[in-house]
């Protein structure tokens, strides 16, 4: 019976985690740029008829932020008169045994399936056809393609109409004679699988392909080649005059593997240009190379809307640049680059790989520190040395025997699969990991933000992607690449060789994880709050409120010695008994506080006066156990008497007697604290924090009729407003409010 309707089914795989489940979130972040491109390439072959009156219907799924309906996939190759075709597409390495096991599943329900992907090509491209993955798909009936499809899915696709399907489909033979992709259809984004994704207006396209350079470890250049291939600047302009008019995309993530290299860039920027001035306003990310750029790149990339750039640093060791063949890639170099990119407003990101060959877990913190200090680029991705397929590295280790580990699951560059000459695969684990906490620690998000705080934009661009990085390496513990926001798993889609738990140990399970989940985003919420309040831009009359407090306090701090005395009382707390934390832990909470009016002054000032007779009395009832506790007392209480503030506490009461009269009146002053081991005012949630840590330990010890209710309801209420103001402010500013 003849076909009347030809169904193909497009799917980006997921991957399995280290448990057996498939790695899908609530929302996904980064979409695929192939499905779009298989579905843009569908699309034409629909529009062109070249099948005649047959109808032509796309289904697209993104695994990472879909469920896959395999049982209604099915279902639908059993309906009359239906071709079904399954795609497994864009399939990386990582990706390939969760392909691998849908396509088995396919098969067994006699549906063609075809698979491509960078695994598949970069396998048959440097190994070739004979490679047991590959055959092991052969003897499957999955079909295989290597290589680029444009100019031949027509080809294939009739193909599978006839049940004519080839085993292998080579296309890269030749890397020097690849498809013309000026001549190709466009992508098309799929509005069905986009509603699974945080931001809808995120579009991705390819504006080119190829790289000039010959890095070892990579698969592009093995599998796109080394000669640029470009699409016209115009079908790129048209492209986001569509996508906009259509499903209001607004950002692009240029997935070019190095946009810098492309001979019409140029021409390209200035396209997008002319479709800003027609009123889409549209920005973009992009992956270029560290070389040194001609002036007018730069400034054209930022008049065209480049807001973040992607920078293959890969390492500040020159030494392992050159082992990997990155040698055009100059360390001296990288903090004049990025200060160029910053001077035109552009955010830059830099792919940083642990575990090259002189890399060693002394060495990798301190490199890691350098890139945040010397280089100071403003989001980081890690990566672990991974061998893939169709690289250099992987074949020249295949060919000298080397250990590589078989689970192709694992090879996702957060997995040891290889032996490193200078670590251990806990050692090298445990360096990837501290680089992703040291990069994204509050400290340095505050530096990075603080230098991004007058440029909006930029700061909540990087704001949004804290978010996201932090949550994807540090909470839910996967590469941001492949992560989005709040994990799912589904019970019975597990890896087969895994378990499949009942019903009521599976919902145990996920209770327990997703507490400890939420445990951790209201921690890492309250974090980020600390960082906004650190770092958000100030009024000008906020700002000069701050300077002369800070003179002021800093003053009195300083003649006090108030900073001094912190720092024994923190080294004494361990040794000091109870009765005595409990007598002295007030002043310590008390020298944080910012002073704001005369009267918060005299207070602090008596409260200093009292010290005294108090770290005094303590001395003397100290038992003769208590001699180490009694040393401390003894530097505090000397440095109490050393200080004589004499006829300077008029001077102060006066100054704040004027400061009052400047007061911003902003509920944020509610959260100043004073750090009197930098001498500086800052912006912190640490009072709000005591205050509730306190409250809990009074109800712990039933006291609660000590509790200042006012004062409670009062902090309950700044708490709300400070709160929903952030929230407000980060919504409204990502959305360009």
């Amino acid at each position: 019976m003849p076909f009347k309707k030809l169904r193909i089914v497009l799917i980006k795989p997921s991957k399995y985690d280290d448990d057996g489940y498939v790695i899908r979130f609530w929302k996904g972040v980064l979409p695929s740029n192939t499905l779009n491109v298989l579905n843009g390439l569908t699309e034409e072959v629909k529009n062109s008829r070249v099948f005649g009156d047959l109808t032509i219907e796309i289904v697209t799924f993104d695994e990472t932020a879909e469920k896959l309906p395999v049982r209604k996939i099915i279902g639908w190759s059993r309906h009359p008169a239906t071709k079904l075709v399954v795609g497994l597409v864009g399939v990386q390495t990582n990706q390939f045994p969760r392909a691998v096991d849908l396509g088995r599943r396919f098969r067994a329900a006699g549906i063609d399936v075809i698979m491509g992907g960078f695994h598949t090509s970069g396998t048959i491209n440097m190994l070739g056809e004979r490679e047991p993955e590959i055959q092991a798909l052969v003897n499957e009936s999955i079909s295989i393609v290597s290589g680029e499809v444009e100019e031949k899915w027509a080809e294939i696709l009739a193909d599978a109409l006839h049940g004519q399907l080839k085993p292998i489909y080579s296309f890269a033979q030749n890397l020097q004679n690849l498809v013309d992709i000026g001549k190709a259809p466009l992508p098309r984004i799929s509005p069905k699988t986009m509603r699974h994704f945080a931001k809808p207006s995120f579009g991705t396209a390819d504006t080119s392909r190829g790289c000039p350079f010959a890095c070892s470890f990579c698969t592009i250049i093995n599998v796109q080649g080394r000669k640029m291939r470009e699409r016209s600047p115009e079908s790129i302009a048209e492209l986001m005059r569509r996508n906009f008019r259509e499903h209001g995309v607004s950002f692009y993530f240029f997935t070019d593997d190095n946009f810098a290299r492309k001979k019409l860039w140029r021409e390209t920027f200035e396209e997008i240009i002319k479709v800003k001035k027609e009123g889409i306003k549209i920005s973009f990310m992009m992956q270029v190379d560290l070389a040194r750029k001609p002036t007018d790149f730069v400034r054209l990339a930022a008049e065209a809307g480049c807001t973040q750039v992607f920078i293959g640093m890969e390492s500040v060791n020159p030494e392992n640049l050159k082992a990997e063949g990155k040698g055009q890639n100059k360390v001296e170099e990288y903090q004049k680059i990025i200060e160029e990119w910053h001077d035109a407003g552009i955010v830059v990101h830099t792919g940083y790989i642990i575990g090259l060959p002189f890399d060693t877990k002394e060495q990798v913190p301190r490199d890691i520190r350098y890139l945040m200090d010397a280089i100071q680029p403003d989001q980081a991705s890690f990566f672990m040395l991974t061998p893939l397929p169709g690289s250099h590295d992987h074949r020249e280790m295949k060919r000298r025997g080397e250990w590589m580990d078989p689970d192709f699951n694992k090879r996702d560059s957060f997995h040891a699969t290889i032996k490193h000459p200078n670590m251990t695969a806990e050692e090298w684990f445990h360096a990837y990991e501290e680089a992703w906490r040291s990069f994204y620690s509050k400290e340095n998000m505050i530096e990075i933000l603080s230098r991004w705080n007058q440029k909006p934009r930029a700061y909540w661009n990087l704001m949004s992607c804290f978010f996201w990085y932090k949550n994807a390496a540090l909470i839910e513990r996967e590469h941001p690449m492949i992560a989005g926001f709040f994990r799912l798993k589904d019970r019975l889609s597990r890896r087969p060789g895994f378990a499949i738990d009942s019903l009521p140990v599976h919902l145990w399970k996920r209770t327990k994880e997703v507490t400890r989940l939420l445990i951790a985003w209201v921690k890492f919420i309250k974090e980020m709050e600390e960082v906004w309040l650190q770092t958000r831009k100030k009024s000008e009359k906020e700002e000069k409120w701050l300077v002369e407090i800070q003179r002021i306090q800093g003053e009195i701090w300083q003649v006090l010695k108030i900073g001094e005395w912190q720092k024994v009382y923190t080294n004494a707390r361990a040794t000091l008994p109870a009765k005595a934390k409990a007598l002295l832990d007030p002043f310590e909470e008390l020298s944080s506080k910012i002073l704001f009016t005369r009267k918060d002054l005299n207070k602090f000032l008596e409260q200093w006066e009292r010290l005294q007779s108090r770290i005094d009395d303590l001395r003397n009832h100290l038992s003769q156990e208590g001699v180490a506790a009694r040393r401390w007392l003894d530097q505090m209480y000397h440095i109490h008497t050393s200080v004589r503030p004499g006829s300077r506490i008029q001077k102060w009461q006066e100054a704040y007697s004027r400061l009052r009269q400047s007061l911003p009146s902003t509920f944020h002053l509610s959260h100043l604290k004073f750090d009197a081991l930098n001498n500086q005012a800052l912006y912190s949630r640490e009072p709000l924090d005591r205050f509730w840590g306190n409250t809990l330990e009074q109800l712990r010890r039933l006291r609660i009729w000590n509790i200042d209710l006012g004062k409670l309801t009062t902090n309950l209420i700044k708490d709300f407003f400070l709160t929903a103001s952030f929230a407000f402010t980060y919504r409204s500013a990502s959305r360009g409010e």
